[in-house]
């Protein structure tokens, strides 16, 4: 049986021809590159009535995986060991972050666990290195 995706996506957009960029596309470039710079370990929306659909982990070996929020079970911060999410879907994913300032205030407006993941407003969270982590920890 022969796969038809490469067709299908051919048919919609001409796969592999490059488009011009819209005034929508270098905006939404701008916000992303300020919104990692002024937090680098998770992202998080801006409005107070915002809600995230999903929450991408993002690996420093460049992999990524997103879990939609509406699997999301318990969830327990612990300051010594980590915040460990329950996702529960098609199985059960037992998701762990560790790290120092796990719940620390960014731009004293949010932080990751209670005002963030809990509230459905944090969309990304990356790996760090330790140097990264050192460098990040250096410039707050």
């Amino acid at each position: 049986m022969k796969d038809n995706s490469m067709d299908l996506l051919a048919l919609r957009g001409r796969v592999g021809q490059a488009r011009p960029a819209s005034p929508l596309d270098r905006a939404g470039s701008a916000e992303t590159d300020s919104e990692e710079e002024e937090c680098l370990a998770f992202g998080y929306l801006r409005g107070i009535r915002d809600r995230a659909l999903s929450l991408e982990l993002r690996f420093a070996d460049g992999n990524r995986v997103a879990y939609p929020y509406s699997w999301l079970g318990p969830a327990t911060y612990n300051p010594s060991a980590g915040l460990l999410l329950k996702f529960v879907g098609d199985l059960v994913y037992l998701v762990l972050l560790e790290g120092s300032n796990l719940n620390a205030l960014v731009n004293g407006c949010t932080n990751l666990y209670d005002r963030g993941i809990q509230r459905h407003r944090v969309t990304w969270v990356r790996e760090m290195t330790r140097q990264q982590a050192q460098n990040a920890a250096g410039e707050m």
